[in-house]
């Protein structure tokens, strides 16, 4: 008895490869489209200060960069896969934040 190959069928919750425009802002309806998500839930993200829009005047239009709608990506994808809460990943990024941070000094010191 031999075991037939099953092909490899990508996970329902596998990070899908996006790459967006560089220098290209996106809309709320855009980023949403291309994320994946509610455009609530961007929303929610943005109110827990996890991702951060640029706002276009006169209106102040909330758009988006190509690393806002990764992060959003990513934030959907903790979600989904682990299952955890907005507090945290709030303090999952910023303790990210922080060591960026942290590494950022430590590289500026060695360099002196």
């Amino acid at each position: 008895m031999s075991k037939k190959a099953v092909p490899d069928t990508p996970s329902p919750f596998a990070l899908e490869l996006f790459q967006p425009k560089p220098s290209v802002l996106y809309s709320l309806d855009a980023a949403a489209y291309l994320a994946g998500v509610p455009r609530r839930s961007i929303l929610i993200y943005c109110r827990a200060g996890l991702v951060r829009p640029v706002l276009q005047p006169p209106y102040d239009a909330m758009e988006f960069t190509e690393e806002a709608i990764h992060t959003i990506r990513r934030l959907e994808h903790l979600r989904a896969v682990h299952g955890v809460g907005l507090a945290w990943l709030k303090a999952m990024f910023d303790l990210l934040d922080e060591v960026e941070r942290l590494r950022a000094e430590l590289r500026f010191l060695r360099n002196q």
